[in-house]
Formats: C-alpha cells, sequence, structure tokens
C-alpha cells in the first residue's frame, strides 16, 4: 500500500528545471470512520486539505527526495596520497628487485595509500520554500484519508503502559499493528501511549504540530486523533487557505 502511495507522487518527467507551482485548489471533503477508544462506531469526520493539482504533478515526490537528501550526513571522508602520512623514502631501490618501480609507499596502488577519487565531506541538503512544503504534506495527507481512522481522545484511555495493553486497544480499533504499519497522530505528546508502544515494530508516533511526510507515505493505516485532525483541517484546509489570503 505504501510503495503505490509513493509511486502515484512520482513525476512522469523529471527535466531540469525546477517545477513551479501555480495551481492549488481544496479537495473534495473525503469521510472517515471516527471511532470511540473502546473501537465502537462514533460515525464519520470530513478531510478536505488544500491540495496540489495536476498543474504541480511530482510536487510531493520532491518533497520527499528532499527530506531524504537532507537526511545524509555527507561526512564519508578518505585521504588522498598527498595527505596519507610518510612516503617520503623510496620503498626498494629502482633496480634489480625484480618488482615494478616504485617511488613512493603511499601510492593509491599500495595497501594503506591514498585513495583515488575518493569521497569528501559535502553538503547535500536541498531547499524548497515554505508554501511548497506545505502544499505536498496537505496532498499526501488528503491522498492518505481512505487508510485513515479518526478516534476520541487517548488520554487516559489506557489502562496501564503495558505492550499487550496498546496491541489490544489499537486491534479494537479495527488496525493489527503486529502484521500492518501504523501512524498514531496525537494532538500532543503522550508519554504512557509511548511508553506502551515502544517495542512495537510496526508502530510509529507523531503530533499533528509535527507530522512527516515519509511517515504518511510508509504507513498502511492512520490513526488520529479528533483534536489532531481538527489541527491539520484548520492548519491545511480551507480555513487557512482564507486567513492567508485575508
Amino acid at each position: 500500500m505504501q510503495t503505490m502511495r509513493l509511486q502515484a507522487f512520482k513525476p512522469a518527467c523529471q527535466g531540469r528545471g525546477r517545477l513551479v507551482v501555480r495551481n492549488a485548489a481544496v479537495a473534495q471533503p473525503a469521510s472517515i470512520p471516527f471511532k470511540a477508544a473502546d473501537g465502537s462506531e462514533k460515525g464519520t469526520q470530513q478531510l478536505a486539505l488544500k491540495v496540489a493539482e495536476d498543474s504541480a504533478k511530482g510536487l510531493v515526490h520532491r518533497y520527499v527526495v528532499m527530506v531524504q537528501q537532507n537526511a545524509r550526513q555527507g561526512t564519508a571522508s578518505t585521504l588522498t596520497r598527498m595527505e596519507v602520512r610518510g612516503g617520503g623514502k623510496k620503498p626498494y631501490a629502482q633496480k634489480g628487485t625484480g618488482n615494478a618501480r616504485r617511488g613512493s609507499s603511499v601510492s593509491p596502488l599500495f595497501p594503506g595509500g591514498g585513495v583515488t577519487f575518493g569521497p569528501k565531506p559535502k553538503d547535500w541538503s536541498i531547499s524548497m520554500n515554505k508554501k511548497e512544503r506545505r502544499l505536498a504534506l496537505a496532498t499526501a495527507l488528503q491522498s492518505a484519508a481512505a487508510d485513515m481512522i479518526v478516534v476520541e481522545s487517548l488520554e487516559g484511555k489506557l489502562q496501564d503502559t503495558k505492550t499487550k495493553s496498546m496491541v489490544a486497544m489499537l486491534a479494537k480499533l479495527g488496525v493489527d499493528v503486529m502484521k500492518r504499519k501504523v501512524l498514531l497522530i496525537t494532538s500532543e505528546e503522550r508519554p504512557d501511549l509511548k511508553l506502551a508502544g515502544r517495542n512495537i515494530e510496526k508502530l510509529t508516533f507523531n503530533t499533528a504540530s509535527a507530522i512527516g511526510i515519509l511517515d504518511i507515505l510508509h504507513n498502511d493505516h492512520i490513526l488520529i486523533e479528533e483534536a489532531a485532525l481538527a489541527h491539520v483541517q484548520s492548519f491545511y484546509g480551507a480555513q487557512a487557505e482564507a486567513e492567508a489570503s485575508a
């Protein structure tokens, strides 16, 4: 699921010119199941964010590339033959040994010598303006609406901080966290939930104000608290567009 979602955002062709976003519009509202913490149905919630139109194809893919490329440390480094210590003395006589003629022991042809065209520290970071990043993230969120479930506030809903209790609560909400990747978005930090779910390999935590593009694309299901959805709707939806134009 996550691979197909990521492939859908890749541009059909990539030239040297930079993509310019000219058109954006509020998407058609998507209905998302709304559940209580015990798994009982409470109706539906609507999600309608400001997303990129066809003229901005590849915007999400560019954002993913930027995030991944900016995560590179760029600290790989090797020594050239000029930087390797030693090499001042001729290793052996020019003639009479039967070996090839050698003038230095730091030649790239020797073990321990310099490296030819090896890596050097480099800054791999690239930039993308704020409006494009916000539009790309909103587009990815809107596309993930089919895999999203809204849940009421989970504050104090977990009886203890055991992994077994966390898995059981998520199962009641309709997701099998032992088989599928799940992203849990809360309105604020939930130390009790993190403590209970930190040993679950396929469970990722995030808050509404710090949603990551890779978390959205790489998870099969997204659980989001009602308050977190309201924050997302106000920050990326039509209301934010109206405030920006005012």
